[in-house]
């Protein structure tokens, strides 16, 4: 897959799951939250971004098996590393979430003040060890220099 449809089928994920998520959240939190589109909105928004690179890195590693039978390195640690900052995020973020709502703050501060910091920071970490892990690995099965002086 050329990388123009690969990078316009991966926006198109987005909205979508952008539109689901809104959706989702907005309809889930109606009886709690008066205006709950409020909270939508955020949550579609993060989830959407989310999902381009997520898309984009999945789709080249099914293009890379489709042609040649395997997937490269270099696909293998972009769609693991993106997997693992995700994954640091939801975790992060919703650990944060649980721990603010617990004081005496609303739930839009909640979210602004303590899960989205809490979520990035705990992706940047997921990511880094990820990368660093992929790093290390690839220096080990490197075969050793051959320099003859």
């Amino acid at each position: 897959m050329n990388r123009l449809p690969r990078a316009l089928l991966s926006v198109a994920v987005g909205v979508l799951v952008f539109l689901g998520v809104t959706i989702a959240v907005t309809e889930g939190l109606a009886p709690y939250v008066w205006p709950s589109l409020m909270v939508g909105v955020p949550a579609g928004g993060v989830a959407g971004v989310a999902a381009v690179p997520l898309a984009v890195f999945g789709l080249a590693a099914w293009a890379e098996r489709r042609q040649t039978g395997r997937v490269s390195e270099r696909t293998r640690r972009n769609l693991s590393t993106t997997a693992a900052a995700l994954g640091g995020f939801v975790v992060g973020s919703a650990l944060a979430f649980a721990v603010a709502m617990t004081q005496a703050i609303g739930l839009a501060t909640a979210m602004l003040v303590a899960a989205m910091p809490a979520g990035l920071f705990t992706a940047a970490v997921a990511g880094i060890l990820v990368a660093r892990r992929h790093r290390r690995v690839a220096r080990a099965s490197a075969p050793p220099s051959t320099d003859v002086e």
